[in-house]
């Protein structure tokens, strides 16, 4: 986790007064928060700025997802966006996921939930849904080609990296691999972080896919 010394920049995208004040009460002080009603407004924010995180509302990119995502990456590649709002199909979070955010935060979920799943797209992952993994997978328009050095790099897992890795290839969160593993769920982080290096990934989707195409 990020220590509480650091700060976070934290660009946060709504029209809705309500959202925006549960959003700036849930997080801790550690983020630095600036509050954009607009896309527009947001992408001259970018251009001015460079946050680590962007919170994107659903309702603000409804219309053009992939253009406005694609034109607020491009404004700030760097930045890490995180799509929030009211539940949405499958398809939704998919499409999200593709055109370039780090995930969707369902407002059903505790807004409590919010800081954790910021954290963890702060840190290189994603946050979705479980049920949602197995979809993205299989949607996926384009793959990222395994290279010969992690075909290689695949001899130097242990087993226990090993069967770590295929339980994310299947969707199962660090606690559910854990209690699977009968193992902590520190070990299961520090398995990942001894996999994520030697397969040269920097997050689990990528694992997540690599993995079952070992399987096709």
């Amino acid at each position: 986790m990020i220590s509480a010394e650091l700060t976070v920049n934290l660009y946060l995208a709504t029209s809705d007064l309500l959202s925006r004040e549960l959003v700036e009460k849930a997080l801790p002080d550690l983020y630095t928060i600036s509050c954009f009603d607009t896309i527009s407004s947001l992408q001259q924010g970018l251009q001015d700025g460079k946050p680590e995180l962007v919170l994107c509302a659903q309702s603000l990119i409804e219309d053009k997802q992939k253009q406005i995502l694609m034109s607020l990456m491009s404004n700030s590649p760097n930045s890490k966006i995180l799509i929030f709002g009211e539940s949405r199909p499958i398809d939704i979070q998919i499409e999200a996921l593709k055109n370039g955010s780090r995930g969707y935060f369902d407002n059903s979920l505790p807004i409590e939930k919010l800081h954790i799943a910021l954290q963890n797209v702060l840190h290189g992952e994603v946050w979705i849904e479980r049920h949602v993994i197995a979809g993205l997978i299989d949607e996926l328009s384009h793959i990222p080609e395994v290279t010969q050095q992690q075909q290689d790099s695949l001899e130097k897992l242990s087993p226990k990296e090993t069967e770590v890795a295929e339980q994310v290839s299947y969707g199962l969160t660090n606690k559910m691999i854990a209690s699977a593993m009968n193992i902590s769920e520190r070990t299961v982080k520090a398995h990942l972080t001894a996999i994520f290096s030697k397969l040269e990934m920097s997050d689990r989707l990528s694992l997540a896919i690599f993995f079952r195409d070992l399987r096709m």
